[in-house]
């Protein structure tokens, strides 16, 4: 059973945490917390089988957590050329082109 609390700075907007008594990649019975990731570094850690899809955007444990973050500065290159990839591809769409299967 997952137990799950969130806390928030109305006034301000800036303090949220959500966490859980359940961590959301591993599983394991720990206090985890939601963690920012960018979409790339999730859409990355998806494609590369290291965190399961219902995983993104939710609590995680410290141990995932260090984990994954440690995946991605190790395979930062990798990141780098699928980022110029996306961008390479969108350059060389002409405006106003149909895409023909």
């Amino acid at each position: 059973m997952k137990t799950t609390a969130t806390k928030t700075k109305a006034s301000t907007g800036v303090f949220s945490v959500h966490f859980a008594l359940q961590c959301n990649s591993c599983e394991g019975h720990v206090k985890s917390v939601r963690r920012e990731f960018s979409d790339q570094a999730w859409a990355a850690l998806v494609t590369w089988n290291e965190i399961p899809s219902q995983a993104v955007d939710a609590a995680l444990c410290n141990d995932c957590y260090f984990n994954f973050r440690d995946v991605l500065i190790e395979r930062a290159d990798e990141m780098r050329l699928m980022a110029l990839n996306v961008a390479g591809a969108a350059g060389n769409r002409q405006p106003g082109a149909v895409a023909r299967a």
